[in-house]
């Protein structure tokens, strides 16, 4: 154990923290730290090659300099301690759906990401093609996780990676907010374009399960650096936040509820917008929710009550570059069973810091 860090647990004890979480046994909070930029372009130096100003390829992605990434950032991670255990994915910076679905995507080294734009035949049910798993970005990330699998030679897990929900996907197939004008305007058409977006979905997330190996008996989370009980998959639905509760109770509901069902496991991202169908999501099976602090946003106080629902019910992981202000009222007003909070750090010292004043 380090005096300058947070304690250095085997990976067998943050293992067994994260039982204890997910049962809501633990007896303290768990804390884990998230070093440097959230940002994958920034994050992962064998990005800085991407070309700029034409649509990205899968063949533009070598892996190799990807895994090299891993080690490095799984030595930052481990150096600073604490109870979460860093994670490899397919790289979490390519909006696979979108590309898969046909959006030309494009890196933007200024921002830091990559994103995707509406794809310039799209027509509507028709342009929705069927998953295949023969597909140029299918097979470069089977090849991420079966080389990262070798790479990790059980060092570090494997997580699915990040993969946009279907109101994500809609915003990104009509173009921004278009999608909602098209719920109001074709909602036969829409309706229909959700149910084959939500099989692709599905199978997407199911061929990466087949291709990561068991890691303590479990999987890992690509940047929430959680461990998960095998078959856990992680959801978002941020562009529900465009919607209204009707909106998403017609559209959305039944398709993150099929999510949930279709994997042993299911852990949901939201963000504190103005609408974050945490109700819903208490309905449904998912294994835990987490929800991000974000800069500039909700503080950890006007969260609370959303937190307390939370937690009543399932357990929470709370994500962020996160305030002192705000960690000292998520360690001092919440209940610690099923609660789990990952902070942005830049060194082992900071992180620390950190741990000694929460849990110290």
């Amino acid at each position: 154990m380090s005096g300058s860090s947070a304690p250095h647990f085997s990976i067998e004890g943050r293992v067994e923290h994260f039982r204890s979480l997910y049962q809501r046994t633990n007896e303290r909070p768990l804390l884990g730290f998230f070093v440097g930029s959230e940002y994958p372009l920034r994050r992962y130096r064998a990005s800085n090659i991407l070309p700029v100003n034409r649509a990205l390829t899968p063949e533009v992605f070598e892996v190799t300099p990807y895994l090299d990434d891993c080690d490095r950032l799984f030595e930052l991670h481990e150096a600073c301690g604490g109870d979460f255990i860093w994670s490899a994915s397919a790289f979490w910076g390519i909006p696979w759906l979108e590309a898969a679905l046909g959006c030309p995507i494009f890196a933007d080294h200024s921002t830091g990401s990559i994103h995707a734009m509406p794809p310039t035949n799209f027509s509507g049910v028709d342009s929705v093609s069927k998953f295949d798993v023969n597909s140029p970005w299918m097979r470069k990330a089977v090849e991420f996780l079966d080389r990262m699998a070798e790479r990790s030679g059980g060092r570090w897990p494997i997580g699915t990676t990040r993969m946009r929900g279907i109101s994500d996907l809609l915003s990104a197939l009509y173009g921004g907010s278009d999608f909602v004008i098209a719920m109001l305007d074709r909602p036969a058409e829409l309706k229909q374009i959700c149910r084959k977006l939500t099989d692709f979905w599905i199978e997407f997330g199911k061929l990466q399960l087949t291709h990561i190996p068991p890691f303590h008996g479990g999987i890992g989370s690509f940047y929430y650096n959680l461990w998960a009980p095998p078959g856990t998959i992680w959801h978002q639905e941020d562009a529900a936040a465009l919607l209204s509760p009707k909106l998403y109770d017609e559209f959305i509901r039944e398709h993150d509820d099929r999510i949930a069902h279709a994997f042993d496991g299911c852990i949901m991202h939201q963000h504190p917008t103005k609408f974050v169908p945490t109700d819903f999501y208490l309905r449904m099976p998912f294994l835990a929710l987490e929800l991000h602090i974000d800069e500039g946003s909700s503080s950890a106080e006007a969260l609370y009550p959303t937190h307390l629902k939370i937690l009543a019910q399932k357990p929470l992981v709370v994500w962020g570059n996160i305030p002192e202000r705000d960690l000292d009222w998520i360690f001092k007003k919440l209940p610690p069973a099923g609660l789990a909070v990952i902070t942005v750090v830049q060194s082992p010292e900071q992180a620390g810091a950190i741990w000694h004043r929460q849990l110290a």
